[in-house]
């Protein structure tokens, strides 16, 4: 006979006593888990921050190059949902998580005087270019619970980290950069995003959270020129954001 909770030494037991003393031993992990299992459903918004980067565009027929130094996109309204849960089981004092995230933003491009290099740089104008971007979040979460009471007995205020892969779906307008004029496109990327926020919570179910985040992603457009045939524009889309919401935990 033996403790399940407690165990026998491994050289003791044959192969069948000891898938039934791990077995034992999980359910009662699972029974002994600690209330941090949650569901949770966030609402947010705020601004997207997107820093000046150089865009090239390639044409292939040609094989010329042309990078068009510090572009500067402009500011954007960011808003999204997010939904997810967090685990039955702690790493040390912090919660783990997973989570879903949808957002939208559009870092558009408006008409700029900038520096073109080829073979040698001249300055011109390089016209509005207009971005609007989906973004799918798939988020590894890390939460420390503070201020832990019985109505909060997953804390009151909780930091939080989230980490994961995105993909981001992006629709490019262009006005007048390549002839003809008012051509898009449409390029489906994989990069990172990354936040860090704080939560309070107002009652056991509802909260308010403030958030910084950073999203990474290195999008491809094709277009076509009158003059060198097929042109591909890429840049690398680096944004800022600072958002505000609503959580809601089930």
């Amino acid at each position: 006979m033996f403790d399940p909770c407690v165990g026998v030494a491994v050289a003791e037991l044959r192969w069948p006593k000891a898938l039934l003393l791990l077995t034992a031993i999980f359910a009662c992990l699972v029974v002994a888990a600690p209330a941090s299992a949650e569901w949770f459903a966030d609402l947010y918004v705020g601004g997207a921050f997107t820093e000046k980067h150089d865009v090239d565009t390639n044409f292939p027929a040609t094989g010329a190059q042309v990078t068009t130094l510090d572009v500067t996109f402009d500011k954007s309204f960011a808003g999204g949902i997010r939904g997810g849960y967090w685990l039955p089981f702690d790493l040390g004092p912090l919660n783990f998580g997973v989570g879903l995230d949808i957002s939208h933003f559009a870092p558009n491009v408006g008409r700029q005087t900038r520096t073109f290099c080829a073979r040698f740089c001249v300055s011109d104008t390089f016209d509005d270019f207009d971005l609007s971007v989906w973004v799918i979040g798939f988020d590894a979460m890390l939460r420390y619970p503070l201020l832990k009471k019985p109505e909060f007995p997953n804390g009151q205020l909780q930091p939080y980290l989230t980490v994961g892969p995105a993909i981001f779906v992006t629709h490019a307008e262009d006005t007048r950069n390549f002839e003809p004029s008012n051509q898009s496109d449409t390029d489906t990327s994989v990069g990172v995003k990354l936040g860090a926020g704080v939560a309070w919570l107002f009652t056991k179910n509802i909260a308010i959270f403030g958030e910084y985040r950073y999203t990474h992603f290195s999008p491809e457009f094709t277009f076509r020129d009158d003059v060198l045939g097929s042109a591909k524009l890429s840049t690398d889309v680096n944004t800022h954001y600072l958002l505000v919401g609503a959580s809601f935990r089930f």
